[in-house]
């Protein structure tokens, strides 16, 4: 006996109220589709249907295995969709949100390759450090840094990066290298904001909200005024790599337990992964580890 064909029928059977009419909606004959249940019921060794003249219900037995046949049946399906898909080019618009500066950094130096890989698929990407809902704004894909996870969303890691306090080696030539929160008080803080808001930085193992002389929503600005000598500030390492490696900038408290956040890639919960999305999260995953 063929169990998935025999459970599609019976699905159908339940569904359409009915031995003919399942048998109509199939292209099966009466006759097969009764055999068919006959068959499963022995199987099982258990009534799936209570039968009467005119109508047929669903035993105890039978609304469980419906619920599991219905489970299988569209596990099979998503199974078969995303083999075919794997068969096929990714096609169509892929709409991509992510912060600007990680965007800028570390996302847009991959795309060139990523379009010559996949030609036929078109890619609109929005850079933005603003709050924006995937499903309501019709995104595909958003890259989050740290942060929470919606019930409605899956999240999967494609990089890490590590928050630190910085400053310039002229700055710190020219003004004491601080020790404690407290040692903030001689320095120009630059201090990264969302919606207006400081955020804090930790230093020596704590939180610190500082009084700051220079608040902006871009750590590309802070980056630029730090390297400038403008003071000390507490940003994600993706910024400043570069600078870190020509000397220009020092790592304060190394000693501490570094405060590490995930960058994730969210994208809608489904009962299979679109072809164009898992491509490209594939792609980030493998590109992000160099």
């Amino acid at each position: 006996m063929d169990t998935l064909k025999a459970m599609r029928i019976f699905v159908a059977v339940h569904e359409h109220g009915g031995f003919a009419a399942a048998a109509r909606s199939l292209g099966l004959s009466k006759s097969l589709v009764s055999k068919q249940i006959a068959m499963l019921e022995s199987h099982l060794n258990t009534r799936l249907f209570n039968r009467t003249t005119r109508h047929h219900s669903l035993t105890e037995a039978g609304q469980l295995y419906l619920d599991h046949s219905k489970s299988v049946i569209d596990q099979v399906a998503a199974m078969d969709d995303e083999l075919n898909e794997r068969s096929v080019e990714p096609r169509g618009t892929l709409r991509i949100n992510a912060p600007l500066s990680y965007g800028q950094i570390r996302i847009a130096p991959l795309l060139a390759k990523f379009m010559k890989q996949f030609p036929a698929l078109k890619i609109d990407l929005v850079l933005t450090d603003s709050f924006i809902d995937l499903i309501d704004e019709g995104f595909d894909i958003a890259i989050r840094i740290g942060g929470h996870v919606p019930a409605s969303m899956i999240a999967r890691k494609i990089d890490e990066t590590q928050l630190g306090l910085y400053a310039s080696t002229d700055w710190l030539a020219a003004n004491p290298v601080p020790k404690s929160k407290e040692d903030f008080a001689a320095h120009r803080c630059l201090v990264y904001s969302t919606n207006g808001q400081p955020r804090q930085w930790r230093f020596m193992g704590e939180r610190v909200a500082p009084d700051w002389s220079f608040l902006c929503d871009n750590g590309q600005v802070l980056r630029r005024v730090a390297l400038d000598h403008g003071g000390l500030f507490f940003v994600p390492d993706f910024f400043i790599k570069d600078d870190l490696k020509q000397g220009v900038l020092k790592l304060l408290d190394d000693n501490s337990s570094p405060e590490v956040l995930p960058i994730l890639a969210l994208y809608p919960h489904r009962q299979y992964l679109p072809l164009k999305v898992r491509v490209f999260v594939d792609f980030l995953v493998e590109g992000l580890r160099s």
